[in-house]
């Protein structure tokens, strides 16, 4: 520390405070002394949702799970260092400075390893992003009634399936990260979203400042994938999940500081107890003069997919965009495509055959990648205008497995996040001999969903029940069409044995339970009789 006073005295004193432009920063700490955070009281950093995810599926609390330490970041505000975010999965921040010459000795002070330039609005780039244009036809899209132009893309790994079932992703909190989300708080598919509740929180990593509702459009196409729901017009892959938009993006220069903004922003969805990331974003080469990522780079080492192994640690289930450079000068995946235990999501036609501009695999230490793929090309997502459009891209792909796999998850309550990963690579149609395009294959999520269910229970050929976890109601399907003899009975039991619901119904499709939010916290039995039948359920209440 006293080093630390010794070099703010010396810039003061010789009146070397710059007045340059503000570039960002990446400050790596060596440690966490000082901290006033511990393992004892993970209340203080995670939230009660988030405990209970990693309670649910045996994963610890570890060191890397503390925050920063508040005396290194306050001693660096000290030097009027604008500390913006933190990362503590990586013990570092990320920092704003006018003052090169100060940034330059920082990596002197004791508690520093090492400081990096990542941004400069000096140089920026008006390359295109983001391939969501028509440039790519597809052939020509089915459609129904009820899922509208949207059937291609679901029907296609058989996630209508699921949605028959009952499971629309209800009870699931899935992250959007992306680089903004334009007029998704008035656009006609996201409507439900705002009137259920649906949309839980905003984060602008960018810019703290700015209303993500006025930034680029391409994470509200992404988001449409997803949630979007318009009565007989369209249908998303989960439009019942419950949602947290996070920007991470700027939509111009491509440098290094975006790929830090996203690991703070996954770091944050772990914290809010996320089940489900998306992520449409990914990462290769930088504007001049930041140093890009090669090939070689592509082994899960990078900053930004150690961060992404880790979220795959901590009980969540990260999908990513492949990457768009198939046939190009890159032709691989990027960052954090490579990471371990994330799910890169090549893109396809509607016929099954691979669009011609997605990434290839496998990463530089030939694992598997991309691990599956979904219909890409000629996808359906919200327009700006208030229609349905068609665009292209592995963004667009990699939405309609995350949303799939967040109503598998619901389906599958007690699975974990690298079972319900498991279940949809076993599921798709070339898990014995994967390939560098589509890697495991197309998933059939009505296979993975039939795969495993009698782990617990044989209900699923005659009921569902929905959402599980549970706050307030339970609702009760059937499944197929069966002949009921009499009425339905279900109770409900706690872990003791105690009876605490008891109700008889007609032989209807669905059964309504609205009497139950008073209910504390823990596991429940639900038992369902009919016939000669009894079939039960676990289900948590949160």
């Amino acid at each position: 520390m006293k080093l630390l006073i010794l070099i703010l005295n010396f810039f003061i004193l010789s009146g070397l405070y710059s007045k340059a432009q503000t570039k960002g920063y990446y400050v790596q700490f060596t440690d966490k002394n000082h901290s006033e955070y511990s393992l004892e009281k993970p209340e203080e950093f995670l939230s009660q949702r988030a405990i209970e995810r990693r309670t649910k599926q045996n994963i610890d609390i570890e060191e890397e799970d503390l925050p920063v330490s508040p005396y290194y970041v306050d001693s660096l505000r000290k030097l009027e260092i604008d500390v913006r975010h933190t990362t503590k999965w990586l013990n570092g921040a990320v920092v704003f400075s006018s003052n090169q010459k100060l940034m330059d000795t920082l990596d002197c002070v004791s508690f520093i390893s090492y400081v990096e330039l990542t941004f400069s609005s000096e140089k920026s780039s008006a390359t295109k992003k983001f391939m969501d244009d028509d440039t790519y036809p597809g052939l020509k899209n089915s459609t129904s009634d009820e899922y509208g132009q949207a059937w291609d893309q679901i029907q296609t790994i058989n996630g209508h399936k699921l949605h028959d079932r009952g499971y629309r992703g209800e009870g699931i909190h899935i992250a959007v990260i992306d680089a903004g989300f334009r007029s998704a708080d008035d656009l006609p598919s996201f409507q439900h979203l705002w009137d259920n509740n649906q949309i839980l929180g905003t984060k602008d990593f960018v810019n703290p400042e700015s209303n993500i509702f006025n930034e680029h459009y391409h994470g509200m196409k992404v988001l449409s994938i997803m949630g979007g729901k318009i009565e007989d017009v369209y249908m998303g892959t989960a439009p019942e999940a419950s949602y947290w938009l996070m920007r991470t993006e700027d939509a111009i220069p491509e440098t290094p500081i975006e790929p830090d903004y996203w690991i703070c922003a996954v770091e944050m969805a772990d914290s809010l107890g996320i089940d489900v990331i998306n992520t449409s974003l990914g990462y290769t080469t930088f504007d001049y003069p930041y140093t890009s990522y090669s090939y070689e780079t592509l082994d899960g080492t990078s900053r930004a997919s150690t961060a992404a192994e880790i979220a795959s640690n901590k009980g969540m289930i990260l999908v990513t965009s492949a990457g768009n450079e198939g046939g190009g000068s890159w032709n691989y995946i990027g960052v954090p495509a490579d990471a371990k235990g994330t799910i890169a999501v090549a893109a396809m036609r509607n016929d099954s055959v691979r669009a011609s501009f997605s990434s290839y695999g496998p990463s530089y230490d030939k694992r598997v990648k991309p691990e599956v793929t979904a219909m890409g090309q000629s996808t359906a997502v919200q327009s700006l205008s208030g229609g349905i459009e068609r665009g292209n891209g592995t963004s667009y792909s990699s939405p309609v497995i995350a949303g799939m796999a967040a109503c598998l998850w619901q389906s599958l309550p007690d699975f974990t996040a690298k079972e319900i990963v498991n279940l949809i690579f076993e599921s798709s149609n070339q898990i014995n001999h994967p390939d560098h395009s589509f890697g495991y294959g197309i998933p059939d999520f009505n296979q993975a969903y039939r795969t495993d269910i009698g782990k617990n229970n044989d209900n699923a050929e005659y009921w569902t029940l929905s959402p599980n976890p549970f706050s307030s109601h339970l609702n009760i399907f059937k499944t197929q069409q069966i002949s009921i003899l009499g009425d339905v009975k279900v109770s409900i039991y706690d872990m003791l044995g105690n009876s605490l619901f008891e109700q008889h119904y007609a032989s209807n499709s669905r059964i309504n339970i609205n009497s139950i939010s008073h209910y504390p916290a823990g596991l429940y039995l639900v038992l369902i009789e009919f016939n000669t039948k009894k079939q039960h359920f676990k289900v948590l209440k949160r």
